[in-house]
């Protein structure tokens, strides 16, 4: 009797992810932009695309110091549409900075809130956050003189910073590999997509791109450059240790009172 009850325990769940599939593509199938929405979406890539190429002539010209030479690479990801799975969408998209950061299509702004991904039929399930003065957020901690807890970029406790010591690090982490947002199926294609794009990290000595087609920098590196250039947009008129303190000096988090 085990035998027979298990090919149907089997067969009931591959019936059941086959009805969910189809309903997902039903869904998907179903989901269109209005006319209104498409010419914002694609006023706004055509920004990014003069952004990002306006920055790539950047890299010609010697940078000052490592500092902004971190931030031009941060600014180059952040405008990269090849980074996304079907080439046309940039972290940017959702973030750019007429807006405060956030999402800058007024008609999904009014409809939807939540923006398209890569693949355009797939919402994500809330509003983009502002960039601005995210990377500033400290790592989450209870704060006994304002008896709560303070930091995070998130209510739902999904950017902590306590893995890497800074928020906007680990939120960075997020929407690349989002099926409604970027869409790649992990991190190794995220590095491929650098990688395939070329090596746009500047020289140290002269800040200017190296020929070579290798792309040395790991997660944590490339979360940092991102948050680096952010942060430098954020707060323009702040000290410069504010911009690069990607660890945070704040003591281990306290238990929460019983």
């Amino acid at each position: 009797m085990k035998a027979p009850l298990l090919l149907l325990s089997i067969a009931a769940v591959a019936f059941a992810g086959a009805l969910g599939a189809d309903a997902t593509r039903a869904q998907e199938a179903s989901t269109t932009l209005s006319p209104k929405a498409m010419q914002e979406i694609a006023q706004v890539e055509a920004e990014i695309d003069r952004i990002e190429a306006q920055t790539q002539e950047q890299l010609a010209k010697p940078l000052d110091n490592q500092i902004q030479q971190v931030e031009l690479l941060g600014k180059l990801i952040l405008y990269d549409k090849q980074l996304s799975v079907y080439r046309n969408e940039a972290c940017m998209f959702c973030h750019m900075p007429e807006t405060g950061f956030t999402g800058p299509v007024s008609e999904l702004n009014r409809t939807t809130a939540a923006y398209p991904g890569s693949v355009r039929t797939r919402f994500s399930d809330r509003k983009p956050q502002s960039h601005a003065y995210a990377p500033l957020s400290p790592v989450l901690h209870y704060n006994r003189g304002q008896g709560d807890l303070v930091g995070g970029n998130f209510w739902d406790m999904r950017a902590t910073g306590r893995r890497l010591g800074n928020p906007a690090a680990e939120q960075a982490q997020g929407p690349p590999t989002n099926p409604v947002e970027m869409g790649l199926p992990d991190i190794a294609c995220f590095v491929y997509c650098l990688k395939s794009c070329g090596d746009r990290r500047p020289s140290r000595s002269t800040g200017r791109a190296r020929s070579n087609k290798s792309v040395t920098a790991r997660g944590p590196r490339l979360r940092a450059t991102r948050c680096q250039f952010i942060s430098s947009r954020s707060t323009a008129a702040a000290p410069a240790p504010l911009s690069i303190r990607w660890r945070n000096p704040l003591p281990a988090m306290r238990p929460l009172p019983r």
